[in-house]
């Protein structure tokens, strides 16, 4: 199987299971799914912007690993009213587009890292998830931000980008994040969630891994935490600091899909559990 037949086939997370009925007669090109996507799910986080209150359960929404349960949960790709909408993050908007990417036949894949189009001036990388869709007319990988793309510009982010085609030194994977933190080229103060405080290395450690394992079709949550990560950035010997090196540069290549193995199966500490849906 190449690279893009592995892209075109459903991981755990993505499999709709028995509600593939559901995405029957899905349109093929990826900005009409992603703006299906926001007529499903709401950042649990922002719901405020549209009038909607969330309780404690509806926010656990977003604790939900795959999207079989997404759609049990939804019933149908329907629109609705956005207190009526899936309540999850940045992950389920992408999980979901990816899900309706691959059972339409388009390759589709999940990055974790950090996008700096959520604050003025582009100051802040805040942690987000999106989309890398291939583009048969380039022969080349795309990022596609279905959270931001959904709504009109300003909603979600500054408005001064394209949803469709973020540009790459707007979003920043999570193995590039590290790589230019740790040569001196990015602030890594500049990285980790902006609401929450937590900014610097280990914001941007947590996301070499995340990003590896969406890379091998393990798309776990935001906060999972696993092996490596747990380890405080401060706390790691030269030998985890040189893996870590070692798995962002293949992170950072996206491929090909045997150094992106390679590299995940290189340590056991790197592979998401499988309770974690790898």
């Amino acid at each position: 199987m190449d690279e893009l037949d592995s892209y075109r086939t459903h991981s755990p997370a993505t499999d709709p299971g028995v509600h593939r009925t559901l995405l029957r007669a899905l349109p093929t090109d990826p900005a009409a799914l992603a703006r299906i996507v926001g007529g499903l799910v709401v950042h649990r986080d922002w719901a405020w912007r549209f009038g909607v209150t969330l309780t404690e359960e509806r926010r656990d929404e977003a604790n939900t690993r795959h999207v079989s349960a997404m759609l049990e949960h939804l019933g149908s790709l329907d629109e609705r009213p956005a207190g009526e909408r899936f309540a999850g993050t940045c992950r389920d908007f992408t999980v979901l587009l990816v899900a309706l990417l691959r059972e339409t036949g388009t390759p589709g894949r999940a990055r974790a890292g950090f996008a700096g189009y959520f604050t003025p001036g582009h100051e802040f990388h805040d942690d987000h998830w999106v989309a890398e869709v291939w583009s048969e007319a380039t022969g080349s990988w795309h990022l596609l931000d279905a959270q931001v793309a959904a709504y009109p510009p300003g909603t979600y982010g500054t408005g001064d980008l394209d949803p469709f085609d973020v540009p790459r030194d707007a979003f920043i994977v999570g193995g590039q994040a590290w790589l230019g933190a740790r040569d001196g080229t990015l602030d890594p103060s500049t990285f980790g969630v902006a609401a929450a405080g937590l900014t610097g290395m280990w914001e941007i450690q947590g996301n070499v891994v995340r990003d590896l394992a969406a890379l091998n079709k393990a798309e776990t949550l935001p906060w999972d935490a696993w092996g490596l990560i747990p380890v405080h950035y401060d706390q790691l010997p030269p030998p985890d600091l040189a893996l870590l090196d070692r798995l962002a540069t293949a992170g950072a290549a996206a491929g090909p899909p045997s150094a992106l193995e390679a590299a995940y199966r290189s340590d056991p500490r790197v592979p998401a559990p499988p309770d974690l849906g790898a």
